[in-house]
């Protein structure tokens, strides 16, 4: 019987079709055309990410609702921390370098993707294409504006597939934000609370309305009553106390300062001028909660969700019937991935009771 003979160049034409037909089907994931895919960013910015994203960088506000998101993606934490607000964080998190967000830091740290978390307009549009250009990593912008936070959720989950997460994020809004904002609308001129937001070492640094820092007090359906001009990004406007006891707050909310030193409180509080104001001879001053972060504001984030609870229900308890101790257990559980016992409760509600129990003093 004659052998069948191939000659090896007609061997290699019929292997070449089945090979190609392999790298189709499958082929090898870092080369594979299917690898990356195209996303779009709330700014309508058009690009090409990873298909499965599994490193994230992003700045100080983009850290609390990326940590909220997605933990495990984090390459670094960029946000100031305290002993007191560590015990609140994972431990994963607590590992990660801390860095300020140079050029060289985040190219160094490898991320597939850089969330943009910020205002978006032409500057932070501009902004975003600039860092994307230096650093050669996709830079997605998502709005942190809190009227649009279920959308910014939503489109969070679909980037990095974590929908499930989101999904729960967007439920704890809509069922306590949504609703704040709804009845606020409804709150009669006549009966809208007038609110000083005091900032800086002496209280005498604040944000107008209409600022990202002070947007928990005009969702709340509080009347922000400086009437200073707005500095854009860093915020804290200096004020006059002249200024200030002609505004004669109904309501005063202190900054959460250097955390839980509440050095602006002490200030406040030291000082006899601050007893001529209606909020502190009736006694409506209050300390902002600060963990783990600040609930109105600094970093301006997802923080804000649980401040503006906190807020609705201080300035119109009337209206906002909230049980605030589950409401913030739940909101721990879900943006802060941590379960809180009864007495870490209490810490976090309230501050003044905790820094006196830390330094041995009475609380006033």
């Amino acid at each position: 019987m004659k052998k069948l003979m191939i000659q090896p160049n007609r061997f290699l034409r019929l292997l070449l079709p089945l090979f190609l037909l392999l790298l189709a089907v499958g082929g090898t994931p870092e080369k594979a055309v299917s690898a990356t895919r195209e996303v779009v960013d709330m700014a309508g910015r058009r690009m090409r990410v990873p298909a499965v994203i599994r490193r994230v960088y992003t700045g100080k506000p983009g850290s609390v609702v990326l940590y909220a998101v997605a933990p495990d993606m984090m390459v670094s934490r960029g946000l100031w921390t305290t002993d007191g607000s560590e015990q609140f964080m994972l431990d994963s998190y607590m590992k990660l370098p801390f860095v300020d967000g140079s050029t060289e830091e985040i190219i160094r740290l490898r991320p597939d993707v850089i969330i943009y978390w910020f205002n978006i307009d032409q500057k932070s549009i501009d902004d975003a294409n600039r860092l994307s250009a230096k650093t050669g990593i996709p830079v997605f912008m998502v709005d942190m504006n809190m009227e649009h936070y279920a959308r910014s959720f939503g489109v969070l989950g679909d980037l990095l597939g974590r929908k499930a997460q989101t999904d729960k994020m967007s439920g704890f809004l809509n069922t306590y934000l949504a609703r704040i904002v709804t009845s606020a609308k409804r709150i009669p001129e006549s009966r809208k609370v007038r609110v000083y937001y005091a900032e800086g070492g002496r209280g005498l640094n604040t944000d107008p309305s209409g600022s990202f820092h002070s947007q928990v007090l005009d969702l709340c359906g509080g009347v922000n009553v400086a009437r200073v001009d707005a500095i854009s990004g860093k915020g804290m406007s200096p004020v006059s106390m002249e200024q200030l006891l002609l505004w004669n707050p109904d309501v005063i909310l202190v900054w959460t300062g250097m955390g839980p030193a509440l050095t602006t409180w002490r200030a406040i509080m030291a000082d006899s001028a601050w007893s001529r104001i209606a909020a502190v001879r009736n006694h409506r001053i209050y300390q902002i909660p600060n963990q783990p972060f600040g609930w109105f504001d600094r970093p301006p984030s997802t923080n804000r969700i649980l401040g503006a609870v906190w807020v609705a229900q201080i300035l119109y308890p009337d209206i906002y019937h909230f049980d605030l101790e589950r409401i913030t257990k739940e909101y721990f559980t879900i943006f802060y991935h941590r379960d809180l016992t009864d007495a870490e409760l209490q810490e976090v509600l309230h501050p003044l009771h905790s820094a006196a129990g830390q330094q041995g003093q009475v609380a006033k």
